[in-house]
């Protein structure tokens, strides 16, 4: 595929075939991601790749968690939605009404419990990647390294005709994945990534999306 048409073409994926993701491409695309920059080439980050009966476990404990009503209690602080940028929250707000209209349209429900739901089941991908890195490391720098390497991954799993979402509710409550994941203790859970083959008529996967024009995001200095 053109590289134009693999960062053109991607999309989060919220819609999967039960069709299974051979270990073999998931190498393939995790040995090209790793070539992602790092700050001093630390490389620091560590990358799960959960499927099967882990994933299942992981699935039902988080669906509890969420039916507790648990806070979050995500490694990583995130913001809250009303401190963001106005243009932030217009550009949020007008996906959210595109996606919903596009739902609704084909019957399916719209609304945040349906929406959560959805993602609580990891949308029917096959496979999870989780994402983090050392704790004893400044977040700033290893987050911006972890999330270099998540591109990649996005970008090379739909080169090769793969679909993925990255998620940061899906580590919201780290300790669960801490008891299923060996070598995770001393991690700091950064993001999720669902992994499987698309289910492209689905309308969870076929609502328009936009991006702002370069005037509102580039200054030219000269």
């Amino acid at each position: 595929m053109e590289f134009e048409n693999v960062i053109r073409g991607r999309r989060s994926i919220r819609a999967y075939t039960d069709e299974a993701v051979p270990q073999e491409l998931v190498r393939e695309i995790l040995d090209e991601a790793r070539w992602a920059p790092s700050s001093r080439n630390t490389q620091a980050w560590s990358v799960w790749v959960v499927t099967g009966e882990t994933l299942a476990r992981f699935k039902t404990a988080f669906k509890a968690a969420l039916d507790r009503e648990e806070d979050d209690a995500s490694d990583l602080a995130g913001t809250q939605t009303g401190d963001w940028p106005q243009a932030c929250s217009a550009r949020a707000v007008a996906l959210m009404k595109t996606r919903a209209e596009t739902m609704e349209a084909a019957g399916e429900a719209s609304g945040p419990a349906a929406s959560m739901a959805r993602m609580a089941d990891c949308f029917g991908a096959p496979v999870l990647l989780v994402f983090g890195f050392e704790s004893c490391l400044s977040p700033a720098y290893a987050s911006y390294d972890t999330a270099s390497l998540v591109q990649n991954v996005c970008l090379a799993a739909h080169d090769k005709g793969l679909g993925t979402c990255q998620s940061t509710t899906l580590v919201r409550y780290p300790g669960l994945l801490r008891d299923l994941l060996p070598g995770s203790e001393e991690k700091r859970m950064v993001v999720a990534a669902t992994l499987g083959w698309p289910e492209l008529d689905a309308a969870a996967n076929t609502f328009d999306r936009s991006r702002a024009p370069l005037g509102e995001l580039v200054t030219w200095v000269s």
